[in-house]
């Protein structure tokens, strides 16, 4: 099948790059280890059932950060002793995650609260670990996400908050058996992951955690041939595991990963197609069949790589390129486009597998329909419908 013959807009997922991305990934990671390595696939990034799927073939974990994810993983065929439960809202599905054997770190003291009285005296028969709030922007100044903020999400340090959360399970004869230290970062650095590593080292020693038997570092990692520059998989697994094993021990404690744009940003392209060209007051506008929204959802001047395919002659005029949306804001940002874009061009954008399918809403446009491609063979994995506006629909 060729370009011309798939519904635009349209993402098209590469399973070879996909599949390829998750085995250098846990290969680089299982071999600076050299322990248990566990793999979470994170289903915020992109939350396609096909993607999970094959990520639980390869022997991942399912990282959901709210009740709503934790059933989809279900639905997906992911047993609860699979999923890692994160983030702040799993209160009233907190301890029905735990009795089902899921991985949980607790984000709160109003959740450690929970625990404490629910399970008392459980020992180490609870899969529980500890999100941690430390201040990484004091570390690597204007590289984090918080500049200016704090961070919210886990028990502070700083305040005491997770020296309490220890103490109180620990009085409650509940094992805590590991840590959860992911924060993000605007950097994607190395320097970033050195700090998330030392910090579970200090902690570590501050607190006597040399027999956890897991420490989660999270996600945030660059990966894939569209981010020259910057750091590989080998690097990261390498700053990461030699930092960690200045204190934990890879035959004792499992190392805990939760990739998402590392497996998946290169592993999606995005299609669409020339719908209407004009001039207006001497400017070209090209106006395509897709929208801005789909790839970059927050609609920020962000230029993504491109593919312009059936380009018509060279151009030194500026084309500016238009989604479909009622919306001035709705315009692309491709790079060097120095070929005329005609009736027949179409748009390939690349790097376009993590977020931005999964932040689709049904504004103005539905969803695209997602294509799966595998050894230039395509097929449709889910079409572009308006059921889901009124499946479960009550009548007034």
């Amino acid at each position: 099948m060729e370009y011309s013959e798939l519904e635009t807009p349209c993402y098209i997922l590469r399973a070879g790059v996909y599949e390829q991305n998750i085995r250098r990934f846990r290969e680089a990671f299982s071999s600076a280890w050299g322990g248990e390595t566990r793999f979470g696939y994170s289903v915020k990034t992109n939350n396609l059932p096909w993607l999970l799927r094959r990520a639980l073939d390869f022997g991942f974990l399912a990282e959901v950060v709210s009740p709503d994810e934790f059933a989809f993983a279900e639905r997906c065929g992911c047993p609860r002793e699979r999923i890692l439960f994160n983030g702040p809202q799993k209160r009233a599905h907190l301890l029905d995650a735990l009795r089902g054997g899921a991985t949980v770190n607790l984000d709160n003291l109003e959740e450690v609260d929970l625990v404490c009285a629910a399970f008392p005296n459980a020992g180490d028969a609870l899969r529980l670990g500890l999100r941690v709030n430390f201040d990484l922007e004091a570390l690597c100044p204007g590289e984090t996400t918080c500049v200016g903020v704090p961070g919210r999400f886990g028990l502070c340090v700083e305040n005491g908050d997770f020296g309490l959360a220890l103490d109180r399970l620990r009085a409650a004869g509940i094992t805590v058996r590991g840590l959860h230290l992911h924060q993000s970062s605007s950097s994607r650095s190395l320097k970033i992951f050195a700090a998330i590593a030392s910090e579970a080292v200090a902690l570590g020693r501050e607190y006597g955690l040399n027999t956890l038997d897991f420490v989660d570092i999270g996600g945030g990692f660059f990966g894939g041939s569209f981010f020259p520059g910057k750091p590989s998989y080998a690097e990261y697994a390498d700053t990461v595991c030699q930092t960690l094993k200045a204190f934990y021990d890879p035959e004792k404690t499992a190392l805990v990963l939760e990739p998402g744009a590392a497996i998946l940003a290169t592993a999606m392209d995005y299609l669409t197609r020339v719908l209407n060209i004009r001039d207006v007051r001497g400017q070209r506008i090209v106006t395509l069949d897709g929208s801005l929204l789909h790839i970059n959802p927050m609609m920020r001047p962000h230029p993504t790589p491109f593919t312009l395919v059936n380009p018509g002659a060279p151009c030194e005029r500026e084309q500016i390129i238009a989604g479909s949306t009622c919306m001035e804001l709705d315009r692309f940002w491709p790079r060097d486009l120095r070929e005329t874009a005609e009736h027949d061009s179409l748009f390939l954008f690349h790097a376009c597998g993590a977020y931005m399918s999964t932040h689709n809403s049904y504004f103005i446009n539905a969803a695209p329909a997602v294509y799966l491609e595998r050894d230039g063979a395509y097929r449709l994995l889910r079409r572009k419908s308006l059921d889901p506006l009124f499946s479960g629909e009550v009548e007034a």
